[in-house]
């Protein structure tokens, strides 16, 4: 009976073998190789359990010192010591900082609005301090000071600044400055915003939805924005309608805001007499860095060079608000003018007889070179609500777009409008992380 089961064996086991492979072919090849293969001979492999004595490892732990940078806004009356203290930092480490680092009393002096840029550890304590001063003399000094080895002292770091764009896109929930400060843009930007669209649109008037765009140049130190440049152009959207600005700066003669048709966007320019007849300017507004010295600076005017004597005069009807010797700037004038804007002449050789008021292309005093000066030129700054903003947007005469600059102004507005793009219809508020 044996013999005969064997075989009867063997003819069951094969066909069964061979339809398990076609059922599961298409699920697994591993499945399909174990199918088709005979099991190993036993004892072709011996398992052999092996101990090797392996030297101790040794990981090295690195605690990770995290810092990061904030930045306090100046307010009304603020010493250096007060902002630093609202930032957190203890009233020993403010003190060591500010006798270790030997900083000028003149050069703590700050203006309201501006921000003061601290880097913090992680236990919280300062290890960077960075702001601009204010020297009373139509300059703002970059002033960096850092703590190595636990002594504070004048920064190591390379002083370059860097230029970049930077967007904003803001939707107004309650009001427009509130919605633009949120989003980072500075008082001084936020000022010249309000100038450039005067004619056109109030935008202190904006109700919630409305929306505002910009493009302008942010100057960096350190990773850190230090100063704004002009904007180079802004959309605001009331409603259903949407006003444009463009700046075009034609070189010598300043820059100005167009519509997108290259037309003024102010109606009735203000300001239509030049302060000066110059022979060139001497000094731009905005920042610049010495080019021995390598220290950086903010001019907060423009330096028109021009002989001793040469008269000033008005460039607007305005009251006079200051008349006589003003610091670094020396025999200074200053005006309010009917826009909000306010002038300043500085270095002056001597004063006309002007009363209270004046009218445009009154002369109001004579070039010089009084106070802090290298020679005879008129110093002249525009501000609105004490903040500096570039004389050439806001307080001298707006030149006419003509026909032969037409192609170069579509150029730049083609390209400010490519960046623009790239935050139009958002319907939230977007600050660009620089």
């Amino acid at each position: 009976m044996t013999t005969e089961k064997k075989p009867i064996a063997t003819t069951v086991k094969k066909p069964i073998r061979w339809t398990l492979l076609g059922i599961m072919l298409p699920v697994s090849a591993v499945m399909t190789t174990y199918a088709v293969t005979e099991p190993l001979p036993k004892g072709l492999y011996k398992a052999e359990r092996v101990s090797q004595e392996l030297p101790a490892v040794f990981v090295k732990s690195n605690e990770v010192q995290s810092s990061y940078w904030t930045a306090e806004t100046v307010q009304v009356g603020d010493s250096l010591t007060d902002v630093l203290a609202r930032a957190g930092i203890s009233e020993g480490s403010i003190k060591k900082a500010l006798q270790q680092s030997k900083i000028d009393n003149n050069l703590k002096k700050l203006n309201p609005g501006q921000t003061v840029s601290i880097r913090l550890d992680s236990t919280g304590d300062a290890t960077d301090i960075q702001f601009f001063s204010n020297d009373d003399n139509g300059e703002s000094n970059l002033v960096a000071i850092q703590k190595v080895n636990g002594q504070w002292q004048a920064s190591t770091s390379e002083i370059t600044m860097k230029t970049m764009p930077s967007l904003r896109s803001i939707v107004v929930r309650t009001s427009a400055q509130g919605a633009l400060a949120q989003a980072g843009v500075g008082i001084e930007l936020r000022e010249s915003l309000r100038d450039i669209f005067s004619d056109k649109v109030n935008v202190d008037e904006l109700r919630p939805g409305d929306q505002i765009r910009l493009l302008y140049n942010s100057m960096y130190f350190r990773g850190q924005e230090m100063a704004a440049g002009d904007i180079l152009a802004a959309e605001v959207i009331k409603g259903s309608k949407t006003y444009k600005a463009y700046y075009y700066d034609k070189g010598d003669e300043g820059g100005s805001y167009y519509d997108e048709r290259g037309k003024s966007l102010k109606h009735t320019s203000a300001f239509n007499v030049k302060p000066v007849e110059y022979t060139r300017i001497s000094s731009p507004y905005g920042v610049r860095m010495h080019p021995v010295l390598h220290t950086v600076k903010m001019h907060t005017g423009i330096d028109y060079a021009a002989p001793e004597g040469t008269p000033i005069r008005a460039p607007a009807d305005g009251a006079v608000t200051w008349k006589g010797w003003k610091g670094g700037y020396g025999h200074t004038v200053m005006l309010m003018h009917a826009n909000g804007v306010e002038t300043l002449y500085g270095h002056m050789s001597a004063y006309a007889p002007i009363g209270s008021a004046v009218k445009a292309g009154d002369v109001i005093g004579y070039v010089g070179s009084t106070g802090r000066s290298t020679g005879p030129h008129l110093h002249y700054e525009a501000r609105i609500n004490g903040q500096h903003v570039n004389p050439t947007t806001v307080a001298l005469p707006t030149p006419k777009m003509e026909q032969v600059n037409m192609a170069h102004f579509n150029q730049q507005r083609e390209k400010s409008d490519t960046m623009l793009s790239a935050i139009r219809n958002l319907p939230i508020t977007v600050a660009q992380v620089d």
